[in-house]
């Protein structure tokens, strides 16, 4: 940071895209800085930031930070993910005989593309080793 000021109070995450990410206060200010790959960028935003302004605008913090959009689905495919990191994967959905089902997209932070495909994502806790094709998941939706 450029700003003398500034106190940095965390430099780096232990999640996947989205690594990283900064956080700092400056003049009373907090300052969120996003990763520069766009995949990544929008899940750090997703799950900091506008939690983030939410708080700012007044919403008790246990409220801002839980997801707003959320369904269950079926994973149609395993999922590796090795432990020692949060993951988002974004995943399409699908709905057969009244289940949904998630299928995971390339897991690479800067192929836009799964942006435009995905119907959310799905997390993948820091000491998981990846998740089961068959496995009911929980998909933050976009």
């Amino acid at each position: 940071l450029s700003l003398p000021e500034a106190r940095i109070e965390f430099h780096g995450i232990s999640v996947s895209p989205g690594k990283p990410t900064i956080f700092a206060h400056a003049r009373g200010k907090p300052l969120l800085g996003l990763p520069g790959y766009p995949v990544s960028a929008l899940v750090i935003f997703d799950r900091f930031g506008a939690p983030l302004l939410r708080a700012l605008g007044g919403e008790d913090v246990t409220t801002a930070s839980s997801p707003k959009n959320i369904t269950r689905a079926r994973l149609k495919t395993n999922v590796a993910s090795p432990t020692g990191r949060e993951d988002y994967v974004r995943v399409t959905l699908e709905q057969l005989d009244g289940q949904w089902y998630a299928s995971p997209l390339p897991n690479k932070s800067g192929a836009i593309f799964t942006l435009v495909k995905a119907d959310g994502m799905i997390r993948i806790d820091l000491n998981q080793e990846g998740i089961e094709a068959g496995e009911e998941v929980e998909v933050l939706l976009f």
